[in-house]
C-alpha cells in the first residue's frame, strides 16, 4: 500500500470515528435536552403540587373553622332557645394532638360578672347535655358531605330536660322541620312534645293489650 493509500485509508478511519463519535454526541445532547426538559417538567409539577398541598390545607383550614362556627351557632341557638336566655353559648376550642386537628367544647355561662366556661355534662346540670347532644346531631345531619336526605328520628328526646323547657324544646323542633324540610319521626312519653306534631300516633295498654289510636292536628300543618 502506497503512502498516499495509507493515508487516505487513515482519513477514512478517521471519518468514520468521527461520525461515530459525533453521532454518539448527538445522540447524548438529544438525551440530555430530554432529561433537561423532563426534569424541568418534573420540577413544575413539584411546584404545583406543593401549591395545591398548600391549598388543600387551606382549604381544609376554612373548611374546619366553617364547620366549628355552624356548629357553635346551631348549638347556642338551641341552647339559648330552649333555656330562654342570652347568657349561655357553646364554644369550641381547636388544638392538635398528635399532628391531627382536635376539638375541646364547652358551655359558656354568664353569671352577672361572672364567665363561667365548663363541660357539657357539668353545665347547669343533665338538660344542657341533651340539648347540646341534640343540636350536635341535627347539626351534623345537615352540615354532612353528601348530604344526607331523609326523616329525623329521635327516641326520647329532652328526657333529662326540665319539665318548664320541654314547650321550647318542642317549639325548636318545629323550627327545625320547618326550616330544613325534614320530616321528624319522634318516640317520647311527653305530651307537649307529642302535641306539636302534625301527626302523632298514641299507643295506650288496658289488659295487656295495646291500642294504637291517630291525631292529627291540622292547626300545625
Amino acid at each position: 500500500m502506497t503512502s498516499l493509500s495509507k493515508i487516505e485509508f487513515g482519513l477514512a478511519d478517521l471519518k468514520s470515528k468521527y461520525q461515530q463519535a459525533k453521532g454518539q454526541y448527538d445522540l447524548l445532547q438529544k438525551q440530555k435536552a430530554n432529561k433537561e426538559q423532563e426534569y424541568s417538567q418534573i420540577k413544575t409539577d413539584i411546584e404545583v403540587w406543593q401549591q395545591v398541598q398548600i391549598l388543600f390545607g387551606k382549604v381544609s383550614e376554612f373548611a374546619r373553622e366553617q364547620l366549628k362556627l355552624r356548629i357553635e351557632e346551631t348549638c347556642t341557638a338551641a341552647l339559648q332557645a330552649i333555656f330562654c336566655t342570652d347568657d349561655i353559648s357553646f364554644v369550641i376550642e381547636m388544638n392538635t394532638i398528635g399532628g391531627k386537628p382536635a376539638a375541646n367544647w364547652s358551655v359558656v355561662s354568664k353569671y352577672g360578672e361572672s364567665v363561667v366556661a365548663a363541660n357539657p355534662e357539668d353545665a347547669r346540670g343533665g338538660g344542657v347535655t341533651d340539648v347540646v347532644s341534640l343540636a350536635l346531631r341535627l347539626a351534623l345531619l345537615e352540615l354532612a358531605r353528601p348530604k344526607l336526605d331523609g326523616p329525623v328520628i329521635l327516641d326520647e328526646p329532652g328526657k333529662m330536660i326540665s319539665r318548664e323547657y320541654l314547650p321550647n324544646v318542642a317549639a325548636f323542633l318545629k323550627s327545625y322541620a320547618k326550616k330544613t324540610g325534614r320530616q321528624i319521626i319522634m318516640v317520647t312519653h311527653h305530651e307537649v312534645l307529642a302535641e306539636v306534631a302534625d301527626i302523632s300516633y298514641r299507643v295506650t295498654q288496658t289488659n295487656g293489650i295495646s291500642e294504637v289510636t291517630r291525631y292529627e292536628v291540622y292547626s300545625n300543618r
